[in-house]
């Protein structure tokens, strides 16, 4: 007798993984549409899946069975003839989290005379409430352990990550400049005129492999002085020849590096940086810090200085794109040091606030980036 485990395929794919995960079947049945084909929602939950150890991409691992979601009566003959027939004598779960709701209706008039257990997970919760057998005890849910890392969670979705193998490697350069990054922000104010220096400098040089730097530049702050050989200048002289990761840090990732060191120190499932994403419409974007807790989604966009080319609201630009052109259920938080966010109150500007609400996102003020570790378990539950 083998493992069947039937699933209702809908755009939400995380509860249909949480549950294939849980119970490790021979074999899955994803009952699923035409549209959701279209959409390759199957193939994101299979490909998830691949992730951590369990592979079901072969026909002899999974059936799809396509319904028609608004015809009652497709949906119960096909699980009858395609599932019920095939599968009756083995020992079959299945999951009514996804799907439509005539799918659901459907699926539990059928299988509640042939399956030995109908599940259903209450989104976001991470857990699962038996449904069927009858007498049930649906007040106490079953656990779902498995955690999501960021790239398993895109991934679920349809979205690939575009520098997989740099990953690891990205973390790491962060991880080396930790005390550098902290340093900066606490002396933010005091080394802000000498790091819009070195933007003026550097800023059209991003992507280069290297980068020859000469500045005649006197630091006249004791910051200054002490930032300048933290960073390897050598007898105060701005002179150096600055690797892209150098270039960039000096530029504006010293930002997103802290945050990812302060989100570090919390207990978070997964957190990366610099991660970059395609679509399943081919558009590609990098992000700042991604993490996830519970398998939720959360994205930090950073902005250091004022950058000419950047409108007030308008750095909230990434995560509004997750969240339209990448289809992500995500929350953002948007980091800024540009002074230009803050009213004449000292508070943030409204329209800042606004566009913020817009895209389900939370602004710090700049004189409490310091303290973002504290800040951000604020709007995260879970976090320690």
């Amino acid at each position: 007798m083998s493992r069947i485990h039937v699933c209702l395929v809908s755009e939400q794919t995380i509860p249909n993984i949480l549950g294939i995960y849980h119970f490790k079947p021979e074999r899955v049945v994803f009952c699923t549409t035409e549209r959701m084909e279209q959409e390759k929602r199957t193939d994101a939950i299979i490909n998830t899946l691949k992730l951590y150890g369990l592979d079901y991409s072969g026909s002899n691992l999974h059936d799809r069975i396509k319904v028609d979601q608004d015809c009652l009566e497709d949906c119960e003959l096909k699980f009858k003839d395609e599932i019920v027939q095939k599968y009756g004598k083995d020992k079959l779960t299945v999951n009514l989290t996804g799907g439509t709701k005539i799918m659901v209706l459907g699926a539990y008039n059928v299988f509640k005379d042939a399956a030995e257990q109908m599940i259903y997970t209450p989104i976001p919760k991470n857990e699962f409430l038996v449904v069927y057998p009858q007498g049930g005890d649906c007040k106490s849910p079953v656990s779902l352990n498995l955690r999501l890392s960021v790239e398993a969670y895109v991934t679920a979705y349809g979205i690939k990550v575009k520098n997989s193998n740099k990953i690891e490697q990205l973390k790491s350069n962060a991880l080396k400049n930790k005390d550098l990054c902290e340093w900066m922000a606490q002396n933010y104010k005091d080394i802000e005129g000498l790091l819009i220096k070195f933007y003026e400098h550097l800023k059209g040089y991003r992507d280069d492999k290297c980068f020859q730097l000469k500045m005649d530049c006197i630091p006249n702050r004791q910051e200054e002085k002490e930032f300048l050989r933290m960073f390897g200048f050598v007898d105060e002289k701005i002179e150096k020849i600055l690797l892209k990761h150098e270039i960039r840090f000096m530029t504006g990732d010293w930002l997103s590096g802290l945050c990812f060191n302060e989100i570090c120190k919390l207990s978070v499932d997964d957190c990366v940086t610099e991660i970059k994403l395609i679509s399943s419409k081919g558009m590609d974007n990098e992000f700042d810090v991604m993490f996830t807790k519970d398998n939720a989604l959360y994205i930090v966009e950073c902005k250091s200085l004022k950058q000419e080319h950047d409108k007030d609201a308008d750095i909230l630009y990434k995560i509004s794109s997750l969240q339209h052109d990448f289809g992500l259920r995500v929350k953002g938080f948007l980091v800024s040091t540009a002074r230009t966010i803050i009213s004449d109150k000292g508070g943030i500007e409204e329209s800042v606030i606004k566009r913020a609400e817009q895209c389900k996102s939370q602004v710090i003020h700049p004189d409490e980036i310091k303290n973002f570790s504290i800040w951000i378990k604020n709007y995260v539950n879970g976090l320690t």
